[in-house]
């Protein structure tokens, strides 16, 4: 959470409570993406303590807030992708993809995460492969105002990483099998996302689709 907040402080979080110059779309978004982030601090804790009917009652608020989360990438994704194509359509194509990967990255994570929500090791797994997703933006700004570029970097690897401690950690620790293990099934699922990243944009298809886009949205 301090990660993110911190990521977004000199954009959004250091303007307060001189916010009015925002539209009300920026801080839906950014409610729910602290909600979130709140969420996951809070359901661990609870299990903890045993309270287990309001960890439920709480999980079901996520059924609101991925939903918004999703609706709100795609918006926000919708307005620089216009703000870029009259300048770049290069730019605005890639923009186009980051958003697509973002989001189906968070709402496949999501999904199964909660279809698997009676098996607790696959969903803490899942609702944190989510997590990694929604937190990647905060962290890339932060780590951009230190050095151009390494955000990116950064917002690629760290859906490896996490899931690779892990990965690790189960096999030395509790001799579980990787191939069978939910981080092994996120990190193929990260990989498939990467390899399109890096082969999409740069296709006639996709910019064909996002040429023929750009030039729908922008009459509009």
């Amino acid at each position: 959470m301090i990660v993110s907040f911190v990521g977004f402080y000199n954009s959004y979080i250091s303007k307060f409570p001189r916010l009015g110059e925002f539209q009300n779309l920026i801080h839906i978004h950014f409610v729910a993406f602290s909600c979130w982030l709140f969420l996951i601090v809070i359901q661990p804790i609870l299990i903890m303590k045993k309270k287990f009917k309001l960890h439920r009652q709480l999980g079901r608020f996520s059924y609101l807030l991925a939903p918004i989360l999703v609706l709100t990438i795609i918006l926000l994704s919708k307005e620089k992708f216009i703000r870029e194509f009259s300048e770049s359509e290069s730019s605005a194509a890639m923009t186009a993809f980051i958003a697509f990967v973002d989001i189906s990255s968070f709402s496949t994570f999501y999904l199964i995460g909660m279809f698997k929500k009676s098996n607790v090791r696959w969903h803490v797994a899942f609702i944190i492969a989510a997590t990694l997703i929604v937190l990647n933006p905060g962290l890339s700004r932060l780590l951009n105002q230190i050095t151009m570029g390494i955000g990116m970097l950064t917002a690629v690897l760290i859906p490896f990483l996490v899931p690779g401690i892990v990965l690790i950690i189960e096999k030395i620790k509790y001799k579980r099998a990787i191939l069978k293990s939910p981080y092994f099934l996120i990190v193929i699922i990260w990989t498939i996302e990467i390899l399109l990243f890096i082969t999409i944009p740069q296709t006639e298809f996709w910019k064909n689709i996002t040429h023929h886009l750009g030039m729908i949205l922008t009459k509009n």
